[in-house]
């Protein structure tokens, strides 16, 4: 298989995520603690959602509502506590888009696994069929051959099965 590497662009709401992520762990937060400093901001964002929100390549998504999710967080953590570097921005977003890579990647692999199954299995239907037809056209040569040989008898017309079957080979 052919390494079929992406250049990702991210959306301001993904680099968003990535920061909220390294804040997490730079100052070493727990989600609860987390829930409870968007409560002190006036704001609500449901525990579930938080926990959503630092999961492994939830970045990747992009289904976060900004307003009713991220910013609520990001005004809590980002504003409170920030980067302590740029070294370490660049650190955490290094290894976020290392990630971000990776499980496309695997996506990407996993589907043309998938698309080559398909493939496999149209082919064998597409050549079932083909020989279904042929099967079928063979069945209908002979039941005209037989509709003419009765006609001829019953018409008291002369006909020669040989010359036709020639015909019908052809």
């Amino acid at each position: 298989m052919e390494d079929n590497t992406l250049l990702v662009e991210l959306t301001a709401t993904q680099e968003i995520i990535i920061n909220l992520k390294a804040v997490k762990e730079q100052q070493n937060l727990s989600i609860p603690q987390i829930k409870n400093m968007v409560d002190e901001t006036g704001t609500y964002v449901s525990l579930t959602t938080l926990r959503r929100v630092f999961a492994e390549n939830s970045e990747i998504e992009d289904s976060f509502n900004y307003e009713n999710t991220i910013k609520p967080i990001a005004q809590a953590l980002l504003i409170n506590y920030g980067l302590t570097s740029d070294n370490e921005l660049r650190r955490k977003r290094t290894v976020a888009y290392e990630s971000i890579f990776r499980h496309l990647n695997d996506e990407i692999a996993a589907k043309s696994a998938q698309i080559e199954e398909m493939k496999e299995q149209y082919e064998n239907r597409i050549a079932f069929l083909r020989n279904q037809i042929a099967t079928k056209d063979k069945y209908m040569n002979r039941k005209d051959l037989i509709i003419q040989v009765l006609m001829s008898k019953v018409f008291d017309i002369e006909f020669d099965p040989d010359e036709e079957s020639d015909e019908a080979e052809a």
